[in-house]
């Protein structure tokens, strides 16, 4: 931590010596109400549970701007620059949390955005960074939607380019450092997408999860995932806010090194439809494929179980959790209807409902969700 604290203090000696200053400072925050129910088939996925609680994460730091105009690149020469250092507060509704469990983590990186090129936008960003700096598309069998909600954050690096009619990142995010009871975890992420026409986007997501050691337990574990594909939005030619078909091809690569003598490579296809009208949405996801996390009821060699520590994605992609051959192919299918209205700049509401099928009817949720964002608002007020 020393180090870190360190390298983050000579580099804002170094940009300070010769930008424009200024204080900088934000408020994010997300309340989720998300009430899960299911039955008999579904509980074989998740268990029937209530989320509700609330993530507020403040931070201060320092805005600089280094550089100048650069002749017919325009702002080519100018450089943005961000030290923001925060807290990550959590509080589920109802819980017997101490008030020393809601700090939750501390949040402390920095961000570089440059033009490199007068069509070509850079931006790096290091240390323990909030998800919304990663802005690419990822399927639900990458990361559910509880997991965005109670780990808010990468500890890593992400590195971003932006050009008019594409994008794209890679990042890593470490996640566990080899310790007694604690295994070594990284994620090495990367996206990105083209529009080659108005109606029509290529892209691909895909992440290489490296589970390893710890002083207890020894075995590496490998799991990835690669997600190719294709989506088209008529929003461009009928008067609908979006009117899309996603897609798209999912490969995994699965091996526990100690226990599976070769790996697994179980896939399938994915379709996911969105009609948006009014702010009010209906999205239907359909998978048809093998089981995309065959080790999830698997046991380590310290007999822990793997879980949702080894697969961060919606369980209901494992499709046959029942000990049923993993290779046959199964339907899953999820039905959303929600009204997200956009409330204000920065203020966000989601209203809707979730149905599952997997084998017929499997359960449902019902979610309320509020996000607020200030530097979202104090940017719209600056415009004005």
């Amino acid at each position: 931590m020393k180090r870190v604290i360190a390298t983050y203090l000579l580099a804002l000696v170094c940009v300070l010596s010769t930008a424009q200053v200024r204080f900088d400072y934000n408020v994010s925050t997300e309340t989720l109400f998300d009430n899960r129910e299911c039955d008999k088939q579904g509980n074989l996925y998740t268990n029937s549970c209530t989320i509700f609680g609330t993530n507020v994460i403040p931070e201060v730091g320092l805005r600089a701007t280094t550089g100048s105009e650069d002749g017919g690149y325009g702002a080519k020469g100018l450089a943005y620059h961000h030290f923001m250092v925060g807290v990550e507060l959590q509080k589920d509704f109802g819980s017997k949390q101490k008030i020393g469990d809601v700090f939750k983590e501390l949040t402390i990186y920095y961000n570089l955005e440059k033009q490199i090129s007068p069509k070509c936008k850079f931006e790096m960003t290091a240390g323990i960074m909030p998800r919304s700096y990663s802005r690419e598309e990822y399927s639900e069998v990458f990361y559910s939607d509880s997991i965005r909600f109670y780990d808010t954050n990468y500890e890593g690096l992400i590195f971003r380019f932006e050009r008019p009619k594409s994008a794209f990142e890679l990042g890593c995010d470490w996640m566990g450092q080899f310790d007694k009871g604690s295994r070594e975890r990284f994620m090495l992420f990367s996206a990105g997408h083209g529009d080659p026409l108005p109606w029509l986007r290529l892209g691909y997501s895909g992440y290489m999860f490296h589970f390893a050691n710890s002083y207890e337990v020894r075995g590496v574990v490998d799991n990835a995932i690669f997600n190719p594909y294709a989506k088209f939005d008529l929003a461009c030619i009928v008067p609908m806010q979006e009117l899309s078909a996603k897609l798209g091809y999912i490969i995994a690569y699965q091996r526990d090194r100690i226990n599976m003598p070769h790996a697994t490579l179980p896939m399938g296809g994915e379709l996911v439809t969105v009609a948006r009208k009014w702010n009010v949405s209906i999205k239907n996801t359909l998978y048809f494929g093998q089981d995309l996390m065959p080790l999830y009821n698997c046991k380590d060699a310290g007999g822990y179980k793997y879980g949702n520590v080894l697969y961060y994605g919606d369980p209901h992609y494992r499709v046959r959790p029942n000990g049923e051959a993993a290779t046959t192919p199964a339907v899953m299918d999820h039905v959303e209807a929600f009204w997200e209205p956009h409330i204000a700049p920065g203020l966000d509401l989601k209203v809707g409902a979730i149905f599952y099928f997997n084998k017929g009817y499997s359960g449902s949720c019902q979610i309320i969700s509020v996000k607020f964002d200030l530097h979202t608002l104090l940017k719209e007020l600056n415009k004005r």
